[in-house]
């Protein structure tokens, strides 16, 4: 009779854990067809502030992705380096130009407005011996893709402000984008 329940409980217990296996592997692959088939997931934010997994379908926005940038202010070139816009709308780019002891990196949101896409960048500026900080800086684009998706063009405006949001400078310009993949040679930026 001992050996009866021991055995009940048991074969309950791996009912119950086969079950909630299921339920965990149900949002991250497809189980139906016998096989498992993994499907890409980012976090989005609910319509109550909390972050919640979301599923991200093969036809991302064509704009996401790796990219190599190029500001440049008339014949000046302002900036260069390595930019990811990603599927949930945000962004970071990696300054070239910019010694990471300045603050090299920016972070950003980005919206597809129409056939053009908007980039809200914030980032932090340091003078050159990274121990004073600068104050904020704001870089707004506006870009659109070439006609096969493997590049981008628009315009561009940095303003740095200083510690206490007064504009230092502000420059504007064109900027472009070439697509990065896995088949990308990066011997330059």
């Amino acid at each position: 009779m001992k050996t009866l329940r021991k055995l009940s409980v048991m074969v309950g217990a791996v009912v119950v854990v086969a079950m909630m296996a299921a339920t965990a592997n149900a949002g991250c692959g497809d189980f139906s067809r016998g096989k498992a088939t993994l499907k890409k997931q980012a976090f989005q934010v609910s319509e109550f502030g909390m972050p919640q997994l979301r599923l991200v379908d093969q036809d991302n926005d064509p704009i996401t992705g790796l990219w190599k940038v190029t500001f440049m202010a008339g014949t000046t070139q302002i900036d260069t380096g390595f930019s990811v816009w990603h599927a949930d709308g945000t962004e970071i780019m990696n300054s070239g130009d910019r010694a990471p002891l300045t603050s090299n990196f920016c972070l950003g949101v980005w919206k597809k407005i129409n056939n053009h896409y908007k980039l809200n960048h914030a980032a932090i500026s340091w003078d050159s011996t990274g121990t004073v900080q600068v104050g904020a800086a704001n870089i707004v684009e506006n870009v659109e893709l070439g006609p096969k998706g493997n590049a981008f063009s628009g315009t561009f405006t940095i303003t740095q402000y200083d510690m206490n949001g007064n504009v230092l400078e502000a420059v504007s310009g064109n900027i472009t984008g070439q697509r990065v993949d896995v088949n990308t040679v990066i011997n330059t930026f």
